[in-house]
C-alpha cells in the first residue's frame, strides 16, 4: 500500500481517485451492496483508494491508502490506520494482512465522492493514541564529528624551595612536571603521558604514564582503544589497567540520545487542547492536542526522584492537570539498548611508579548491560586467562516510583580453588528522603584479574606506608542516609561503610553531616566521623562560610581529632575561566601545629600560573605552578591554557576582532588574523561566533557564526573567509524621473556572474565592479533597464555612488 500522504499532497493525487457514490459502513454489520451500481463496482482484485480522513469529523491533515474491495468493503494496512487515528484489531485482519475498516469493532465511516474524503465515527476506545515524542521536538540533522591534523603538549611545573630560614641550605629545592602529549587526526588520536622532576640541575625521575591510540565510530557508537587503558565493567567488578586493545559502547559519542528509560503518558481529550509539560517546576513542552486519545513519551525529567505535571487546557480555558511521580537511575538502560565493553591484554602494575611494569600474561573480559524491557536490565560479566576463570551475571529493575535496585552473582576458579561473590544495591527517595545501600561478600577462594595479578612484591613492610590490599575484599557494606530537616533549606546526611579486607583486617566508619543556609546566602556546616574498630581514629569540624560579594568567600570553622583541636579561617576571590582574571587565597589554621599560607593566581592567554608562600610549623617555604599547552593546529604554533578536551583554530582573516564560544567572549585574533579556543566538547554543537564591529568597512564577510563538532580530543580549523570586498560598492540606482528604482527589483553585472537585489532607496550593493561597469536590472512590472557608472576604489572605506540614472 502507498505510504500515507499529507493533505498538502491531495490535490496531485485526486485524479488517481475513480468516482464512487457516497456510502456508510457500521462495523460489524451486513456490508451495503445494493446502493452500489455496476458503474462504479470494484474490480475483482479492488481499487486502490487515497481519502482525507476526518475522524468524528475533524480533519487529521493526512490523506490515507486505502483499497476498496470487491464486496464493497474498505480496507488499509495496520501501519496507516494506526497513523490516521484508528486501532487496528487482530480479528478485522484479512488473509491478504489487510484490516478491513468495516470489521473494525465501534467504528463507522462514510465515503465523499464529490470531496474524496473518509468520513470515520469512532469511540474512544476504537481510535489510537495520538503520541507526541517530546524527545523529537526541535531537533535538528546532526552535524559530522570534525578532525583536523596537529598536536597538542598539555604540561603542569611545580616548583618549590627549602626552608627559607634555613641559610645553609639551597634555595631551589627543585621542579616536577606532568605532560600530557597527544597527536590527532580524522585516524584517531595517539597520547602520551609522563612525569618528569628535575632538582640540583639534573634530571632525576621519568616515570611513562599511559601510551594509547584511540577511534571512536559515532555511527555505531563505539570506541577503540589499543595501548593503555582501564578495563570496563560493572558495578560488582574491578577494573584494572590493561596493555592491549579494546573495544566498547560509548553512548557519549551521541549527545542527543537518551539511554535512561523515560517515562510516558496518556489520557484523553474531549475536544482539541493545548498540552503543557512541566518538569523541575519549568515548563519543558507546548503544544495543540487533537480531541480523542494522546501519549506523551519521553518526558525530559533527571536521574533521581521527582515530579512531572501534565496540564491540559482547552479551547474555553478549562484545566486538567495531572502530577506524574517518577524515578530514574543510572542502573538501568532504556528498553532494546545494548551498552558492552571487551577488552585483552597485560595487566599493568605499579602505574605512576614503574614505566614498563606488566605482568606478562595474557588477560581478557568482557562486560554487558541489555535493556530487556524498561522495567528490566540485565548484566553479565566474563574474564579470565592464565587459569583464571571468573563469570557472573545480574539485573537491575525499579522499585516503582520510589527507587531502583539490583542484585548480582558471580563466581570463579584459580589454581584448583573454586569461590563466589553476591552484590545488592538499593535506591530509595521520597518526600526530600533518599536512601543508598550496597552488600557484597565473597566466599571461598574467589579471585578476578585484579586479584590474580597484584604485585606482592609491593606490599609495604610493617614500617611503611600502608596501601589498600588488592585481593578481593570479603565483606563490603555501605549505606547512606539523607533526611530534610523542619528548618529550611537544611539537611541532615547519615553513612556507615565496613570492608573487611582479603587479609581479614576490618574497618567500619561512621559518619554523620549537616548544613543549613544562614544569612540567605551562607553556610553552616558540621561533620563527624569515626572508625568503630580504630578508637584513635576520629574527626570532627565544624565551620560557617559567607560570601563577600565580587567572587570573594570567607569561611572561618573549628576541627578537633587525635591531633587536638585547631582553629582556621579562610578569604578566597575565586578565579574565572575568562583571560585576565585574577584569583588569590589566605589561610591559617591555628592548634597544635601552625599552618599558615598565601597564594595569588592570574590567567593569562598562554598560561595559568600561581605563586604561593606557606609556613608549616616553623619551616617556611615558596612554591611556584604554571599550568598551559602548547598547540600545533591550523598552520600556527598556539601558547594556551590547558586543553583537556577539543579546541579550535578560528581563521577569521583579520586581527583584532573579537571570538566568542558559546556567547562567551575567547579573546580577539592575532595578527595573522587567527586565534585559539580551547574548551570545546567533543561530539556535542560548539558555537563559535565573530564581532563583525571591529572589521573593515570594506570587508566581505560571509558568516558570523558556526556550528562545529569536534571528535574526540581533537582540534578543528573554522575559516570565517573574511577578505577585503572584491571591489564593491554601494550604488543608489534610479530612473530617468530621479525615482528610486523599486524594492525587490533584480539586476545583474554584465560580463559577470554577479547578481544583486535593489533595497530601499534603490540602493544596491554591488560587488565584481570594474573601472566602468553596465547593469541590467528587471523591474517588478516586467520591464527592464540598464545604467552604466564608474568605479574606483578606496582602501579602507565603503565607495558609495548616488544618483545613476537606469535607462
Amino acid at each position: 500500500m502507498p505510504t500515507l500522504r499529507s493533505k498538502a499532497s491531495r490535490v496531485a493525487i485526486t485524479a488517481v481517485v475513480a468516482a464512487f457514490p457516497t456510502m456508510q459502513v457500521k462495523a460489524q454489520n451486513v456490508l451495503p451492496s445494493a446502493s452500489v451500481t455496476d458503474s462504479t463496482a470494484a474490480p475483482a482484485d479492488g481499487r486502490d483508494l487515497y481519502l482525507e480522513v476526518f475522524v468524528n469529523d475533524v480533519s487529521t491533515g493526512l490523506i490515507g491508502a486505502f483499497k476498496q474491495l470487491s464486496d464493497g468493503g474498505l480496507a488499509s494496512t495496520p501501519d496507516e490506520l494506526q497513523q490516521v487515528g484508528l486501532e487496528p484489531v487482530e480479528s478485522a485482519m484479512g488473509g491478504d494482512h489487510l484490516v478491513r475498516v468495516d470489521r473494525l469493532p465501534d467504528v463507522s465511516y462514510r465515503i465523499d465522492e464529490a470531496t474524496q474524503r473518509l468520513y470515520v465515527t469512532a469511540t474512544n476506545a476504537a481510535r489510537s493514541a495520538h503520541v507526541i515524542d517530546i524527545a523529537l521536538q526541535g531537533k535538528r540533522d546532526r552535524l559530522e564529528p570534525q578532525s583536523g591534523f596537529g598536536g597538542v603538549l598539555n604540561y603542569s611545573l611545580f616548583a618549590s624551595t627549602n626552608d627559607l630560614k634555613d641559610r645553609t641550605s639551597q634555595l631551589f629545592r627543585g621542579v616536577s612536571g606532568g605532560f600530557d602529549a597527544r597527536l590527532f587526526s580524522p585516524y584517531g588520536t595517539l597520547s602520551q603521558g609522563f612525569i618528569a622532576s628535575l632538582s640540583d640541575g639534573e634530571l632525576d625521575g621519568f616515570t611513562r604514564l599511559n601510551t594509547t591510540w584511540s577511534y571512536s565510530d559515532p555511527e555505531r557508537l563505539l570506541t577503540y582503544k589499543a595501548g593503555d587503558f582501564v578495563s570496563g565493567g560493572l558495578a560488582w567488578t574491578r577494573p584494572v589497567y590493561l596493555g592491549g586493545f579494546q573495544i566498547q559502547r560509548n553512548f557519549s559519542l551521541r549527545s542527543d540520545l537518551v539511554t535512561l528509560p523515560l517515562p510516558s503518558f496518556s489520557g484523553t481529550a474531549a475536544v482539541p487542547s493545548t498540552l503543557e509539560v512541566y518538569t523541575q517546576n519549568a515548563r519543558t513542552y507546548s503544544s495543540d492536542v487533537p480531541a480523542g486519545p494522546f501519549q506523551v513519551t519521553n518526558l525530559p525529567i533527571f536521574t533521581g526522584a521527582g515530579q512531572a505535571q501534565i496540564v491540559l487546557r482547552d479551547s474555553l480555558g478549562r484545566e486538567t492537570t495531572v502530577t506524574l511521580p517518577f524515578y530514574n537511575s543510572n542502573m538501568l538502560l532504556k528498553r532494546g539498548l545494548l551498552d558492552f565493553t571487551a577488552e585483552v591484554g597485560s595487566p599493568r602494575r605499579n602505574f605512576g611508579v614503574e614505566s614498563y611494569d606488566y605482568d606478562g600474561a595474557i588477560y581478557g573480559s568482557a562486560s554487558t548491560r541489555y535493556g530487556l524491557t524498561n522495567w528490566l536490565t540485565l548484566e553479565g560479566h566474563v574474564e579470565g586467562g592464565e587459569d583464571l576463570v571468573n563469570g557472573g551475571a545480574g539485573m537491575a529493575f525499579p522499585l516503582g516510583y520510589f527507587g531502583a535496585a539490583s542484585i548480582a552473582a558471580a563466581g570463579s576458579h584459580h589454581e584448583g580453588q573454586t569461590g563466589a561473590l553476591v552484590n545488592a544495591s538499593l535506591e530509595l527517595s521520597h518526600d526530600g528522603w533518599s536512601l543508598y545501600g550496597r552488600i557484597q561478600r565473597a566466599f571461598g577462594g574467589y579471585e578476578d584479574i585484579a586479584s590474580v595479578t597484584a604485585d606482592i612484591d609491593a606490599v609495604p613492610g610493617p614500617d611503611e606506608f600502608p596501601i589498600f590490599s588488592a585481593g578481593v575484599p570479603r565483606a563490603l557494606d555501605q549505606v547512606t542516609l539523607s533526611v530534610p530537616m523542619p528548618l529550611d533549606f537544611s539537611n541532615l546526611n547519615l553513612s556507615y561503610a565496613h570492608i573487611k579486607s582479603a587479609e581479614g583486617e576490618s574497618s567500619q566508619i561512621v559518619g554523620v553531616s549537616y548544613s543549613q543556609t544562614v544569612f540567605k546566602d551562607g553556610s553552616f556546616y558540621a561533620t563527624a566521623f569515626t572508625d568503630l574498630d580504630d578508637k584513635n581514629s576520629f574527626g570532627v569540624f565544624a565551620g560557617i562560610s559567607m560570601p563577600l560579594g565580587d567572587d570573594v568567600t570567607a569561611s572561618t570553622g573549628v576541627a578537633d581529632g587525635p591531633d587536638g583541636v585547631s582553629v582556621f579561617a579562610d578569604i578566597a576571590k575565586s578565579e574565572r575561566l575568562e583571560n585576565g582574571s585574577i584569583g588569590w587565597r589566605a589561610r591559617t589554621s591555628e592548634g597544635g601545629t601552625p599552618n599558615r599560607s598565601a597564594a595569588v593566581s592570574y590567567r593569562s592567554p598562554w598560561a595559568r600560573v600561581e605563586t604561593g608562600i606557606q609556613q608549616f610549623d616553623k619551616s617556611v617555604r615558596g612554591t611556584a605552578e604554571v599550568d598551559g599547552a602548547i598547540a600545533v593546529a591550523g598552520g600556527g604554533i598556539f601558547a594556551t591554557n590547558r586543553i583537556d578536551d577539543a579546541f579550535a583554530v578560528v581563521d577569521v582573516g583579520v586581527a583584532g576582532v573579537e571570538v566568542q564560544h558559546q556567547n562567551r567572549p575567547v579573546g580577539v585574533s592575532n595578527r595573522q588574523g587567527k586565534i585559539l579556543v580551547p574548551d570545546l566538547n567533543s561530539y556535542e554543537d560548539n558555537t563559535i561566533s565573530i564581532d563583525p564591529r571591529n572589521l573593515p568597512v570594506d570587508a566581505d564577510v560571509p558568516e558570523t557564526r558556526k556550528i562545529v563538532v569536534p571528535a574526540d580530543r581533537s582540534g578543528v580549523v573554522l575559516d570565517f573567509g573574511v577578505s577585503k570586498a572584491a571591489d564593491a560598492a554601494l550604488v543608489s540606482l534610479v530612473d530617468r524621473k530621479g525615482t528610486p528604482i523599486a524594492v525587490g527589483a533584480k539586476g545583474r553585472v554584465e560580463g559577470a556572474d554577479e547578481e544583486f537585489v535593489i533595497g530601499y532607496d534603490g540602493e544596491a550593493y554591488i560587488r565584481t565592479l570594474h573601472r566602468q561597469n553596465a547593469v541590467a536590472i528587471e523591474l517588478p512590472d516586467g520591464s527592464s533597464c540598464r545604467a552604466e557608472f564608474a568605479y574606483r576604489a578606496v582602501p579602507g572605506q565603503q565607495v558609495i555612488i548616488k544618483q545613476v540614472i537606469c535607462f
